[in-house]
C-alpha cells in the first residue's frame, strides 16, 4: 500500500511540476512579448550588438587558442572592432555630401526631373496636351511628380544660403556654386513664379495663395531639434557596444544559466535546440554577409562601366549591398538611387560607346536586372545554399509583417526570426517523437 501511495505522490508531484512549468512558461512568453513591444525602439541596436558578438565568437576562440586569456582576447577584439569602425566611418565620410553639395543636388535633381518629365511626356513641344504617353499615364504621374518637386523645393533659408554659396563663397570657406547650377536654381524659381501666377488666375481675384514653406523636416532643422534628435539617437545606440562587450565577456555563463533552468528530462532536448539554432544562424549570417558583399561589388563594377562616377557607383553599391540583407529591397534601392543619378546626369563617359545621357536610365535598369539575375541564379544558390530554407510567401509576409509591427528593425530581422522559430519547432517535434511524448 505504501508503494502505491508513493507512486501516487510521485505522479502528483510530476503533474504539479508540469503545471508550474507550463504556467511559468506562459507568463514568461507573455512578459517577453510585452517587453519586446514596449521596448521595440531598442530592438535594432540591441540585436545588432548581439549579432556582432555572435560573429566575433569564432575570432575570440581563435585568439584564445593563440594563448590570449579571455579578458585580453575580448579587449583585443574590441580594439580591432573599433579600429575597423572608425576606418569605415572615415572612408564613408567622403561619400556623404556636405551642406553645399546637398543643396546643389536638390537644385539639380529638381531641374532635371522637370526637364526630363517634360521631354518624355511631350510637354516641352508645341503640343499643349502632351504626347500619347502623357495621355496614358500623365494623370497618374503628375501628382507623384508634384510631391517629389515640393519635397526638393528649397526653403527660404536654403535659398538664401545657396545664394551666399554662389555670390560669397569666401565667407563660408568653400568653393563657389557652379554657374550652371545657379542657372538651374533660377529656372526652378521662375517655374515657381509661373505656378503662383497660374494659381492666381485660376482663383480669379481670390487672395493670393503662395506655396507653403516646407517644415523643419524638409529644409534646415532647428538647432535645438537637431540636438535632441542626436542625443536620442546616441542614447539608444549606446546599448549596442554594451551588449557586444557583455556577451563577449559572458563566456557561456548566460547559456549555462538558461540550460540549468530547464528540467533534467529536457536537458538534452534544450542543448539540441541551441546547437541547431547556432548552426542555422551561423550559416545564415555568413552567407548573407558574403551575398550582400557580392551584390554591392557587382553594382559598383557594372555602374562604373556604364559611366557613373566611382563615388556614385560605390555609394549605390554600398547602399544596395546593405539593403540586400532585407529580401527584395536591395535591387529596389539600387534602382531608385540609380534613377536619381540618371535624372541629374549631364556628362556621361562610359567605356561602352553606345551608352549616353539619353539611354543612361535604360542602362541602369539593365544593370539592376543583371545583378538581380546573378543574385538569384548564382549568389543565393552557391553562397547561401539551403541556409534559408523558407517558402517565398513566408519571407514576403514575414518582411511585411515585421515592417508593420517593428518598422525597419522588423524588416531586417524578420527572416532570421522566422528561421529560428522554424528550427525550434522542427527540433521540438523531432525530440518529442524521439522521447515518445507525442
Amino acid at each position: 500500500m505504501s508503494n502505491y501511495l508513493t507512486n501516487e505522490e510521485r505522479l502528483l508531484r510530476e503533474k504539479r511540476g508540469r503545471l508550474v512549468y507550463s504556467i511559468s512558461s506562459l507568463l514568461f512568453i507573455a512578459l517577453s512579448c510585452y517587453l519586446i513591444w514596449a521596448l521595440r525602439e531598442l530592438i535594432l541596436p540591441a540585436v545588432i550588438g548581439m549579432v556582432m558578438a555572435y560573429i566575433c565568437l569564432p575570432i575570440l576562440g581563435l585568439l584564445k587558442d593563440k594563448g590570449f586569456s579571455h579578458f585580453w582576447a575580448v579587449i583585443s577584439l574590441s580594439g580591432l572592432f573599433c579600429l575597423i569602425l572608425f576606418s569605415t566611418i572615415n572612408l564613408s565620410g567622403d561619400l556623404v555630401p556636405d551642406q553645399k553639395t546637398e543643396l546643389e543636388l536638390q537644385v539639380r535633381i529638381r531641374y532635371k526631373l522637370d526637364e526630363k518629365f517634360s521631354r518624355i511626356m511631350g510637354l516641352s513641344d508645341d503640343k499643349k496636351g502632351g504626347n500619347w504617353f502623357y495621355g496614358l499615364f500623365g494623370r497618374e504621374l503628375e501628382p507623384l511628380k508634384t510631391k517629389v518637386d515640393e519635397a526638393l523645393r528649397l526653403s527660404k533659408e536654403d535659398r538664401q544660403l545657396f545664394k551666399k554659396f554662389f555670390q560669397n563663397p569666401d565667407e563660408l570657406a568653400t568653393s563657389p556654386v557652379p554657374e550652371r547650377y545657379w542657372n538651374y536654381h533660377q529656372a526652378n524659381l521662375e517655374r515657381d513664379r509661373e505656378k503662383e501666377k497660374q494659381a492666381r488666375n485660376t482663383r480669379r481675384g481670390a487672395k493670393t495663395k503662395t506655396f507653403p514653406e516646407p517644415g523643419p523636416g524638409a529644409g534646415q532643422s532647428q538647432e535645438s531639434s537637431l540636438l535632441v534628435i542626436i542625443f536620442d539617437a546616441i542614447s539608444l545606440w549606446l546599448i549596442t557596444p554594451l551588449i557586444f562587450l557583455i556577451l563577449l565577456f559572458d563566456d557561456g555563463k548566460l547559456k549555462k544559466t538558461f540550460v540549468h533552468a530547464v528540467p533534467n528530462q529536457y536537458f538534452e532536448m534544450t542543448l539540441t535546440i541551441l546547437d541547431n539554432i547556432n548552426e542555422a544562424l551561423g550559416r545564415y549570417l555568413r552567407g548573407t554577409f558574403l551575398e550582400c558583399s557580392l551584390v554591392g561589388l557587382s553594382f559598383t563594377v557594372f555602374l562604373s562601366l556604364i559611366g557613373l562616377d566611382m563615388q556614385w557607383a560605390a555609394t549605390i553599391g554600398i547602399i544596395a549591398g546593405l539593403a540586400n540583407a532585407i529580401p527584395f529591397l536591395g535591387p529596389a534601392i539600387g534602382l531608385l538611387v540609380g534613377v536619381v543619378y540618371a535624372i541629374m546626369a549631364e556628362d556621361v563617359s562610359s567605356v561602352l560607346p553606345f551608352i549616353n545621357n539619353d539611354n543612361l536610365l535604360v542602362a541602369i535598369v539593365v544593370v539592376v536586372a543583371i545583378v538581380q539575375l546573378a543574385d538569384n541564379a548564382i549568389f543565393q544558390p552557391y553562397v547561401l545554399g539551403n541556409a534559408v530554407d523558407l517558402h517565398p510567401l513566408a519571407v514576403i509576409l514575414g518582411v511585411m509583417g515585421g515592417a508593420v509591427i517593428f518598422g525597419f528593425a522588423g524588416m531586417l530581422f524578420a527572416v532570421p526570426a522566422i528561421m529560428v522559430v522554424k528550427v525550434i519547432l522542427s527540433t521540438l517535434f523531432r525530440q518529442f517523437r524521439a522521447y515518445y511524448i507525442v
